[in-house]
């Protein structure tokens, strides 16, 4: 592709993306719709909604980064993970797709991106990152309720403030 078609190309992905955003439950056609796009056109980016999935994902880890990256690496752990309970609470929609199509996927990869801010040894941060992981996933499964937030963050501020005391131990063994 040339230069003008690469800059449409990336334009109309763009669109694509930002409507299926708003509108992950939508069909190819409404998503071309929305878009303002022709439906030959949305094909030519995708085959289907599932196809979508790794942009979108790439995308919201990428936005998901940036929030994270301002933070310094003695970040209070307790505020990083408010940041991302209210990231994945303000996309919930975009979450409870991800869940459906790719289970804890996004979730673990969410989680590995505060490993640099977490201090703690490898073999802890792992067990402990997937404790997380568990009470993110099972959030998910009751949907993203904004009710259960502070449920939530109590749930992972636990596990961190016992995390060093559990989990050293089995990293002796």
């Amino acid at each position: 592709m040339g230069g003008a078609k690469d800059c449409r190309y990336k334009k109309t992905e763009e669109k694509i993306l930002a409507v299926f955003f708003k509108h992950p439950e939508c069909t190819m056609w409404e998503l071309a719709k929305k878009a303002g796009i022709a439906r030959s056109t949305i094909y030519t980016h995708h085959c289907s909604v599932r196809q979508i999935i790794p942009n979108c994902e790439k995308r919201i880890l990428e936005e998901y980064s940036m929030i994270i990256g301002k933070k310094t690496r003695n970040a209070k752990v307790g505020l990083l993970y408010l940041d991302t309970v209210v990231f994945i609470a303000k996309n919930r929609k975009i979450f409870e797709m991800f869940l459906k199509f790719s289970g804890r996927e996004i979730i673990i990869k969410m989680i590995l991106i505060l490993e640099p801010k977490i201090n703690e040894p490898e073999k802890v941060f792992k067990i402990y990152c997937s404790e997380v992981v568990e009470v993110i996933f099972e959030w998910g499964e009751r949907g993203f309720e904004q009710g259960e937030i502070e449920k939530v963050l109590a749930d992972i501020m636990y596990l961190t403030r016992t995390c060093h005391d559990r989990l050293m131990p089995l990293c002796r063994e």
